[in-house]
Parts: structure tokens; C-alpha cells; sequence
């Protein structure tokens, strides 16, 4: 026997012997983050801390400035989310709150490669790591505090020569910096500014179902089906069913790639099958302050170019992407007797195809199952 999948982005599940209402079948897409409102948008208040002086410039024209270490605490929680300025040249507006933004609308360059400096920058990598594997040293007299002040201002240094084309200087780039802070903040910037490489997008995660066109139905399930997920392994659930692999062990989750058959349980004839591919939201979500105040100029903190100083978040929040493949059961139209032989597939004009309405489909005879692929927003913790 062969299954022969029909798919639609609705929800709808089609019954025994419903089938042959159908008069078109759109195909669907996977599921995708690339969803309306698929993340919620954060709003917090910013908090900040010490940091270190840089010693800097635009193309040889110096420009020093304070590696302040910024925090985003969000509204609800208790939590404070690492945050980096992306506006150099606009002053920080500690007293208004801050919301999620659109990069595209904030008009900061460089996407790609300050996502890419922020996923290898601090915290995302350890302090002392991110110091010791640019190739600098950690002053074993550094506090665990002082020594997450350099690898931010290092960190900062970058985000800075992507987002305002500002250089760190070679020659003491930090104010002050005797006690080994010059050599470790130049070495992480230039760590995470000489190559950067590509950090994906959340809009570009997808989860799939591959084998709707091929599987078949043999010694007692139908398959295989092959998971396509570029956002990591994605956990598997069935109801009406029982999923295994090649040998016949139960799966709970599997990894891009890998296959899966279908094992009716008795007298199903609906099967549902979720999946959730769990990731880390990329860094690079962009962060503006909200209140008419601020975006007047007329905040507590003057801005010299009427807006707020842009942030950009540091740390990666945990996403999910969820995805339903649901399964319906249509008998055949002519049973096998007990002593008579199973359906085989038809062949092409054979008597045993049944054609939809208008002609745009075939119901083979046989054992049926048609998969209805239900797109759904993913979810951030």
C-alpha cells in the first residue's frame, strides 16, 4: 500500500470517507518563525554599571568614550539581559523604558556582522574565555567583576566599529588601563572584528516533513518520513499512533535528516503528529526608548540628535518552533475478502482511482492517509 499526501495550511482534519469532498488541495509550506508577531516584543528599563574609558575615533579624527556596562531588565521579570549601545553618538536615556524595535526601521548598519560579534562576544562566551582565547591575558588580581568590564569594553569596541565605523585605538585604547586592561580589550576587539562570520536569523528556521510523496505502507506502518529542521532537533509527540525508527524503537525526538515510520494504534483513524524544534533566539533584536519625552530630546538626559540612543540585545532567549502534521484515514472503496488478495496499487487509468471533483486530484484505492501540515506561530520564553 501507498500513502498519498495531500497538504493545506488549515487546521482542518478530514474524516473517513470525507475525502472525496475535496475540490482543490493548495500545498503548505513548514512551519516557520518567519510568523506575524511569531516574538513577542520585550519592553524593559535599562540599568547600567562602570565600565572603562576608550581611547578611539572616526577615521583619525579621536572620539573617547565610556564602555559603560548596560543592562535591560524586561517588564515582568526579574531577570537583566546584557545590552549593548549601537548609537555612539546619541547619550543614553536611563529614564524612559525601552521596546523591542525593528532593525530595519532603526537605520543601524551592519546587521550580520554585529549579530555575529555579539554571538562570540560576551556573555555569550565567558570573560576570562573570551579574553584568554582573543589571546590576551586575565590579571589574576582582576575581580570577576573587573574582569567582565574588559571583555564587555572589548565586546562594545566592536559592536561600536560595525554599527559607527569608531576604531579602537592601538596605542593604550583604554584610559587608565595599566594593569593589563590596554593589551586584553584591544585583543577581543580585534578578535571579533578582523573575521566576522554569519549568525542565522530566526526568520530563516524552519521545521518539515519530508516523504509525504513516497512513503508507503509495509509490514504493518507506513513510512519513512524524514524531519527538515534548520533550528535544531525537534521533539515528537503522536496521538492515534506510534512513531519508530528503522529497527523499530520508539522516538521521541529526532535531528535533521533522520526518519520515522507510522504505527496505527488499534481503530485509529486520526493521527496527529506535533513537533517542536527548541532554539536560541539569535542576539541582535534591537531596543528603542518608548516615552514622546525621550523621542522629543526633552528626557532628563539632553539628546543631542532628539532621539534615544539605540541598544541591541547581547544574550540569546530560548524560542521555540512548533509544527502539526495531522493524518486522516480513508478506506478503501472495494474491501479484500478474507480469501481474497490486498489492493494493490493502481496503475495509471486504472478503474480503482477515484478523481476528485473537476478532476485536479486521484484517490487511490487502498489505504489512504492524508496529511494536513498546520502552520503555527512560534513562541518565546
Amino acid at each position: 500500500m501507498r500513502l498519498k499526501t495531500f497538504r493545506t495550511p488549515r487546521s482542518t482534519v478530514i474524516g473517513l470517507g470525507a475525502a472525496t469532498a475535496l475540490a482543490a488541495v493548495l500545498a503548505g509550506g513548514p512551519a516557520s518563525a518567519q510568523e506575524e508577531d511569531a516574538v513577542e516584543p520585550v519592553t524593559g528599563d535599562i540599568v547600567t554599571a562602570p565600565g572603562l574609558e576608550l581611547r578611539g575615533g572616526f577615521d583619525g579624527d579621536r572620539y573617547d568614550v565610556w564602555a559603560n556596562v548596560l543592562g535591560l531588565t524586561p517588564h515582568g521579570s526579574e531577570e537583566t539581559l546584557v545590552v549593548y549601545c549601537i548609537d555612539i553618538m546619541t547619550p543614553l536615556d536611563t529614564e524612559s523604558p525601552y521596546a523591542e524595535g525593528h532593525w530595519e526601521e532603526s537605520g543601524v548598519a551592519n546587521l550580520e556582522q554585529v549579530r555575529w560579534v555579539l554571538f562570540n562576544g560576551y556573555p555569550n562566551v565567558g570573560a576570562a574565555d573570551l579574553i584568554e582565547s582573543a589571546g590576551g591575558e586575565v590579571n589574576p588580581d582582576w575581580s570577576d567583576q573587573e574582569t567582565a568590564e574588559v571583555a564587555y569594553a572589548g565586546t562594545q569596541a566592536a559592536v561600536w566599529h560595525f554599527t559607527d565605523d569608531w576604531d579602537l585605538l592601538e596605542d593604550n585604547p583604554v584610559k587608565g588601563g595599566n594593569d593589563g586592561e590596554d593589551e586584553a580589550v584591544l585583543k577581543v576587539y580585534e578578535h571579533l572584528t578582523e573575521e566576522p562570520g554569519r549568525v542565522p536569523d530566526p526568520s530563516e528556521f524552519t521545521v518539515d516533513l519530508e516523504g509525504a510523496d513516497t512513503a508507503a505502507y509495509e509490514d504493518g506502518r507506513f513510512g519513512p518520513y524524514t524531519i527538515r529542521s534548520n533550528a535544531g532537533a525537534v521533539a515528537l509527540e503522536a496521538e492515534g499512533a506510534r512513531l519508530e525508527d528503522a529497527d523499530g524503537d520508539p522516538i521521541e525526538s529526532l535531528e535533521d535528516g533522520e526518519e520515522f515510520w507510522i504505527v496505527l494504534d488499534e481503530g485509529s483513524e486520526e493521527v496527529s503528529i506535533s513537533g517542536t524544534a527548541a532554539y536560541d533566539l539569535p542576539v541582535g533584536r534591537v531596543f528603542l526608548a518608548t516615552n514622546d519625552e525621550s523621542l522629543s530630546g526633552d528626557a532628563v538626559n539632553p539628546l543631542t540628535a532628539g532621539e534615544s540612543q539605540k541598544l541591541i540585545l547581547a544574550q540569546p532567549r530560548e524560542g521555540e518552533l512548533p509544527a502539526e502534521w495531522r493524518f486522516a484515514l480513508d478506506a478503501p472503496t472495494d474491501r479484500p475478502t478474507e480469501s481474497g488478495p490486498a489492493p494493490q496499487l493502481p496503475t495509471t487509468g486504472s478503474s480503482l482511482s477515484v478523481a476528485f471533483a473537476g478532476g485536479l486530484a486521484l484517490l487511490i484505492a487502498g489505504l489512504t492517509a492524508m496529511a494536513f501540515a498546520k502552520r503555527r506561530k512560534g513562541s518565546v520564553h
